[in-house]
């Protein structure tokens, strides 16, 4: 289509159909105040603050698209008093009081205060009290600091995929609620955070973040999340000069999850409270005592001969890469690595799905970003859900079908009968495998178990269970070693984490983890993400990369 043209402050421009008058102006560098528009949100024009005069009539900047013959104006008296006046309006309606406001310094109410000279009220203000919403794990409600921008409801619903927040009452009455009028910390929240990253004013804050800093006092660090095979983006808010993370939030610009974070992610993080290990141990008759690293080099030189590798799918493609190295083809790994039925969709075929099959996963749990993009479908209306499991699964309550894994032939039929379903699993056994594969209108996505899975597949390293005289261990989830043919063998064990198995070791490893470790890993798409350190370790821990770089070469004179 043809540029249309309009007049923006008496000036002739030219500009694209299909854009609103905010995004022109955006694009021509003038600045408009807005509060409730944001831009991976849906425009809603409901705190007017964007208002602009076109031929005379104010309205709303964000939601109005440009038309030819537009005279728009910005800064005219009627406008600046029309914005002035609607400011007057949010302040006076609910109670802002800044100076014990988590949020002063970085709130987008505040900063149109003072953008706009605000030094008085002009009608009565904090006259009515409302309630503030303590029963969240980790998110706090305050309704006295709301302005019913509506940003937590939209991004609950249009990103997350949630349809947690909603809306009660009208007028200066209405309310943000949760499900039907329930505590959040009661509600059906997943606890995503997305609300609160939103945000603009202290309304909705996150609980562990507060008092601990301005963004201003914080280097922000992009980085991954390497808790699951997703590996949604992550702005990390270190703050300045201390070994010390403020607050997660999502990156809006990562192209695996567009700013989608899970409770994992955004959270627990930050709650690491599993026991860690700390320095290196040897066992001896006596026990364990504290090794160093010219020692463990020595041992590790005396029993590498005969030794073979087990690994998990937690380490990084680095470490990996050094491991293969140093035993060559005598690496396995603790757990399966094959995927029973290949991928063959990326996640962003999934926003245009019609029919989901959930087999055997939690989405809410285990892989929330990819949760939120099978609900904001389902629940948006525009995609059927089935959900096939053994036990309890939390999307079998907004699910069209639910199927116990028994009865997947019945399931077969109903999804025979569509034109395309979506396939996401993680484990299927051998009749569910040979059932869903039968399917001729069926793709699928493949959840690995770990974070770095295809990494493990890529770089050939098989599930097998074998036996040696020597084994050494590297990863973070161990269980799965009591089920390895070792008992006998001299067992070296690099963890970063306390695990029953491991106190069977004759060696055992401290190494870095979380955020005090670096590298590159593949997600379950087949792309090479990287998580990058963040934060100086507070153990005695090596960082396993460096450590295997460093002895590769005096090992590889053994072999």
């Amino acid at each position: 289509m043809e540029n249309i043209k309009i007049k923006v402050n008496g000036n002739e421009v030219e500009v694209s159909p299909g854009k609103t008058v905010l995004q022109v102006l955006k694009d021509l560098g003038i600045h408009v105040p807005v509060l409730c528009n944001y831009e991976p949100l849906l425009p809603q024009g409901s705190c007017r603050l964007c208002l602009v005069e076109d031929r005379g009539v104010l309205k709303t900047a964000c939601t109005v698209p440009v038309e030819p013959n537009m005279d728009i104006k910005t800064d005219t008296p009627n406008v600046i008093a029309a914005r002035k006046l609607v400011l007057q309006l949010l302040f006076s309606e609910r109670n802002h009081y800044c100076m014990y406001c988590e949020v002063t310094g970085e709130c987008e109410l505040q900063d149109l205060g003072y953008e706009f000279g605000l030094d008085h009220f002009d009608f009565p203000t904090y006259e009515r009290k409302f309630p503030l919403d303590d029963s969240h794990e980790f998110i706090m409600m305050d309704h006295n600091r709301c302005v019913l921008c509506r940003r937590c409801v939209r991004a609950c619903s249009e990103v997350a995929g949630h349809y947690v927040l909603g809306e009660m009452e009208r007028g200066i009455d209405t309310m943000i609620i949760a499900d039907m009028d329930v505590p959040l910390g009661k509600s059906t929240c997943v606890s995503c955070g997305l609300c609160a990253q939103v945000c603009p004013t202290g309304s909705i804050t996150d609980k562990r973040s507060a008092y601990l800093g301005r963004e201003v006092q914080s280097d922000i660090i992009y980085s991954n999340c390497d808790i699951c095979p997703v590996g949604c983006g992550m702005e990390i808010y270190k703050k300045k000069g201390a070994n010390f993370i403020v607050k997660i939030y999502g990156d809006w610009n990562s192209e695996v999850s567009q700013g989608l974070l899970c409770k994992k992610g955004r959270y627990l993080s930050l709650y690491d409270e599993k026991e860690r290990v700390s320095g290196i141990r040897i066992k001896d008759d006596f026990g364990y005592r504290k090794g160093n690293s010219e020692g463990l080099i020595k041992l590790i030189n005396s029993k590498i001969k005969d030794a073979i590798a087990y690994v998990d799918g937690s380490l990084f493609n680095e470490e990996l890469a050094l491991i293969k190295e140093i035993f060559k083809d005598k690496v396995y790994s603790i757990y399966p690595v094959e995927p029973q039925i290949p991928s063959n969709i990326s996640l962003k075929d999934l926003d245009t799905a019609e029919f989901f099959v959930v087999i055997g996963a939690d989405l809410n749990r285990d892989y929330g970003a990819i949760g939120s993009m099978v609900k904001r479908r389902v629940l948006g209306k525009k995609a059927k859900l089935m959900v096939i499991d053994g036990e309890f699964n939390s999307l079998a309550k907004i699910a069209d079908y639910v199927f116990n894994t028994k009865n997947i032939n019945a399931a077969k039929d109903v999804l025979k009968n569509e034109k395309e379903v979506v396939v996401i699993y993680r484990d299927l056994n051998k009749e569910e495998k040979e059932v869903l594969s039968s399917l001729n209108n069926a793709k699928f996505l493949f959840l690995p178990q770990e974070t770095n899975t295809i990494g493990l597949h890529n770089l050939g390293i098989k599930h097998e269970k074998v036996s040696a005289p020597t084994v050494f261990i590297f990863g973070k989830d161990l269980e799965g070693i009591k089920d390895l043919p070792i008992e006998n063998s001299f067992k070296i064990v690099f963890t970063p984490y306390e695990n029953e198995e491991i106190h069977k070791a004759d060696v055992v490893v401290g190494t870095t983890n979380g955020f005090e470790s670096e590298g590159s890993f593949y997600n379950l798409e087949g792309k090479t993400l990287r998580k990058e350190k963040v934060l100086k370790p507070v153990y005695d821990a090596i960082d396993l990369k460096t450590f295997l770089s460093e002895i590769s070469g005096k090992i590889e004179k053994v072999f």
